[in-house]
Parts: C-alpha cells; structure tokens; sequence
C-alpha cells in the first residue's frame, strides 16, 4: 500500500502544521514545525520527533499515531475549535441527522486497502453535510448490536458485532480520522455529534436483565467519549413487576386528579390535554416500571463517566409492534422526571414509534395517519425541553426516503424541530455500487454477497439447517423481532437466483449479515473511483433526505 498525505487536513496553528496521513499501512498525524520555536500544539500529541535540514533551513516533524487519545486530543488542544461537542445541550442545536456508520475502515484494515485514500461511508457523508447548514451526528453505530465493546466475547452475545467486530472506540477513532483527513477543521461551519447509538436492555427476568446490563454497562463505558448516548429499553415494557404499596402511592400522587396540558409544536395550533384514572396509572406505572428504573440507572451511570462535561440522552421507544401512544409517551416522561428522579433537562430527545419498520416505506398515509401522531409526539417532547427522534428512517430504496411524501410530513408536523436517524441505507448503497461497477472483481464481490445472503435467509427462515458458526446469524435477527423468519420466508420466494440484483429485497433485508464476513475482501479490491462512485452515491441520497427534511437545497457537489 502506497503513503498518502490528505492534504484537505492541512491545519497551521501557532506556527505549526499539522496533516493527517497513512504512513507504513498505519494512520498518523504529522506536525511540522520549527525546531528553533517553543514547542507549541503539538505538545498535547504523543509520538516522535526528527530534524532535518534541507537546504538551509531546519525543519521538524513529529509524527504520531492516530489512536484514540490522540485525535481526541487533536479535537481539545490542537485544533483551533473543538468540533466534538453534545449538539443539543452544549452546541443549542436541537435538530439534525443521524449518519449510522457501517462501512468504516479501522485501523487493523489499513494494511491491506486496494486505495489507501479511502475513509469508507464518511466520504459521502462529509460530501453532503459540509455544505449543509443541517446538523450531523457524524459519528453513529449501535454500540451493543452492531458493534462488540472490548473485553467481551462475541461468543457469550451471539448476535452483536455484524458491523465487523470492532469496538465503540475503534468506530470513534476511525470517525475523528476521517473527519480530520476529509478537512473537518477546516472546511465544516459547525461541529459535529458521535451517538452510542442502541444500547439495548432486554431481559425475560431479573437474571437474565443483570446480564443484559452489565455488557450495555461495559459498553457504555467504552463509549464515554461520544457526546450522545441512545438507550433503548422498550424490551422492559410489561417486565414483570410487584408495586409496593409506597411505589403505588407515588404513581397516584404523581398523576391522579392533575391535568397535562401540553402546547401544540406548532403556534397557533390546538395542544393537546390529558388525564389519568387510577386503574389506567397503575397498569401504566407496572407496564414502564422497570424500563424506567433501567433509565435512570443509565442515566446516573453516563453522568458519572462524563462528570462536568454535557452530553445529549436520547429515550428510544421505537422497536415495539405497535405504534408508541402519545398519551403513553407522555405517561412515560413525566414517570421519568417526577417518580424516577432524572432531571428535566437530562433527556435531550426522544424517539417513540410510528410504526415505521426498517428497510421499508411508511404504509399508511403521511397526512392522514403519519402527520397528527408525530404532531402530537413532538408537542409532547418540547413540553419536556425533547426533541422528536425518527428512527428506522431508511425505506425500501434510495430514491424516496421513507417513501413519497414522508419526510415533508415529518417536517411538516414539527416545524422542522426534528431529529432522524438512517444506517443501513448506506451499506445498501455500496452493494449497489458494487453490483453496478464495471470493475469485474467487484461484481464478483456482490454476486457472493447475494448468494451468501440467500443462504443465510434460508437460515433464518427454518428453510435450511444451521451450518458450524451460524449460531451468531439467528441470534443477530432476533435481536429484530420474531417477525424476521416470516420476513425471510416471503422475501426468499421471489428471488431470482438468473438475475442478481441488489434491490431484490430479501438481499435488502438481510445483506448486513454477510457484511462482516467479506468487508475485508471488499477494502482489498476497490479503486478510488469506486470508492468515488459510492461517495457520491451516499452524498446524494443524503443530500435528498436533508432537503426533504429541512428545505435545504445544495449546492453543487463538495468533493
């Protein structure tokens, strides 16, 4: 693998110059600087130094690996403005993009890259948002489902790590790269966000929920360097409980008798009340009891990692089978704040279903149906000092979003204060890249992807039996929801083995399982104008969703 220097990194502060750059198949920051001045900036960053002379001038340069530390210590120290910040309760940015990050080169993938330029998904992102006065958490990745945190066997967790099967601090170290090397301190208008996204506490019982939490705990703790943290706990709805008489007591103190009137998001429109009878409390304090209790106890546990330094928390209730009731969605707020103890302010957003399912469009009717729940879920959370969060916001294409008209009524019902978070679209354009690449070895590539996929789907669906190591397959669709072997089932009936094509949907639905298998081979094939292909590909279809979301227009490509 040939060096590279990225020259869109270059940053003089004080006297010195620094660069990002692939030396020797590793990633480094170099700083230049005049041997014969006081050490500057570059003291915060660990690595080496040499002179030289050349011609009649002394020239030094440091050069020091591009770890975790030292690029978080680039962001603090070196750059002129620190660009990793909590967006909602530091930067005062309450809308925005989530851009899950599954394509990524690590570090152990630097070696062995066909071009060493290559940043993987953050290229095009980068290439969208850096014209975008649009918010973007830059940085984002489940960090128990899609990632495995360090010190845990994937082999006790069946499931996690189908990204490839590094870390949270791996996924932070690889993002602040890209981001400087792409020129992020120099060429981006605002900062940026990294969500540890997904940490998913499940349990069948309090056993089962001690283990559930210790790895979210572990991973968690890895990930103390993000400044937003997504906790989902919706699993724990209906988790088996017994009131005490006390607990009973602050529920009906909490609720009884009072009512919510909530402001409608939007002025000039009708808000919204509720009420509470006894019965509706006490079924509702038991169905949230636990996954509220895990809240706070989550919430306590990130406060104490980030100490003094704000961070945004996001309450996921989305991966339930029915739609999130707003009346609901208030019930589970004002539990948090006023029977559980975290203060108003803590939780900076908030993302309840509206019965969207990944990978595929809305069905109902953006206006009629989609329109006034995400009205009145947004009311709710700004009464709250929330935003409203969309997940699942890929659908069934690149080409539409969540399908027509669906971003303009989530726009439309929140006044633009809006969060949304998409993920998987950006490996399903790759493949389409791939599939469409006059680069024959990459076809190649897409054609064993679609037929590793077929066979895994016929795993997940009971059609085929489970070969050595498939145990992490079934696993890692569970972790989805029991619907997923119907799913595999239907899909797999309509696909045509004589025409491979990356929208067949059982590839769409199910491609992310053979990801991690061939990522490396992929690294070691593609060509920058491949790797060019899929940037723009990704800039485009974020560019669309921005549009669709926030009215904004781009302007022509950034490259």
């Amino acid at each position: 693998m040939s060096d590279v220097i990225f020259e869109r990194s270059r940053l003089t502060v004080e006297g010195e110059t620094f660069h990002t750059a692939r030396l020797g198949g590793q990633d480094v920051i170099l700083a230049v600087f005049d041997p014969e001045a006081e050490p500057r900036r570059r003291r915060f960053l660990r690595g080496e130094e040499a002179t030289w002379t050349l011609g009649a001038r002394r020239v030094g340069v440091r050069i020091c690996p591009a770890d975790l530390d030292n690029l978080l210590a680039f962001d603090r120290h070196v750059a002129l403005q620190r660009r990793l910040v909590a967006l909602n309760r530091e930067a005062g940015l309450w809308s925005g993009l989530g851009t899950g990050n599954r394509v990524v080169v690590t570090a152990d993938d630097v070696a062995d890259l066909a071009d060493a330029t290559t940043l993987g998904v953050f290229e095009g992102i980068f290439r969208a948002m850096v014209d975008s006065p649009v918010p973007n958490w830059f940085i984002q990745q489940s960090i128990v489902r899609e990632l495995i945190p360090e010190g845990v066997d994937p082999a006790d967790f069946p499931g996690i790590g189908h990204t490839g099967g590094y870390g949270p601090r791996e996924l932070l170290r690889s993002g602040l790269f890209a981001f400087a090397s792409l020129g992020g301190y120099t060429r981006l208008p605002h900062p940026i966000g990294a969500d540890a996204d997904h940490a998913i506490v499940a349990g069948r019982d309090e056993e089962s929920l001690d283990r559930s939490l210790a790895l979210n705990r572990t991973a968690i703790a890895e990930s103390r360097h993000f400044t937003k943290f997504t906790v989902d706990t919706c699993h724990l709805f209906d988790f088996p409980v017994s009131l005490s008489a006390a607990e009973r007591r602050r529920l009906l103190d909490t609720f009884k008798g009072r009512v919510f009137a909530i402001p409608n998001v939007l002025e000039g429109r009708e808000g919204f009340t509720y009420t509470f009878d006894e019965e509706e409390i006490l079924r509702l304090g038991r169905k949230y009891w636990r996954a509220c209790q895990v809240h706070k106890e989550l919430y306590d546990f990130v406060a104490r990692l980030k100490g003094e330094e704000p961070f945004d928390y996001e309450l996921s209730l989305d991966e339930t089978p029915t739609p999130t009731p707003p009346r609901e969605l208030l019930f589970y707020l004002v539990m948090l704040e006023e029977v559980m103890g975290i203060p108003r302010g803590g939780v900076t957003s908030v993302a309840p279903s509206f019965g969207f399912r990944k990978r595929t469009d809305y069905e109902g009717d953006p206006r009629r149906d989609l329109w006034p729940h995400v009205n009145e879920c947004a009311s709710i959370a700004a009464a709250f000092r929330q935003v409203l969060c969309v997940h699942s916001g890929s659908g069934a294409g690149v080409e539409t979003g969540k399908g027509p008209g669906v971003d303009q009524a989530l726009s439309d019902a929140t006044g633009g204060h809006i969060q949304l978070k998409v993920s998987g679209i950006y490996q399903e354009i790759l493949w389409r890249v791939l599939a469409d690449s006059p680069l024959p070895e990459a076809r190649r590539l897409f054609e064993e992807a679609w037929e590793r996929t077929r066979r895994v789907a016929a795993v997940v669906a009971g059609e085929m039996p489970a070969g050595e190591g498939d145990a992490w397959i079934v696993e890692a669709v569970r972790g989805y929801g029991p619907q997923q072997a119907h799913l595999a089932r239907a899909l797999l009936a309509q696909a045509d083995p004589a025409r491979k094509r990356p929208d067949d949907d059982f590839f769409r639905h199910f491609a992310y399982l053979v990801w991690r298998p061939l990522r490396r081979r992929i690294y070691a094939t593609l060509t920058r104008p491949v790797w060019d292909q899929y940037a723009e590909a990704v800039a485009a279809y974020t560019r669309m969703r921005l549009g669709g979301l926030f009215g904004w227009k781009d302007r022509p490509s950034s490259t």
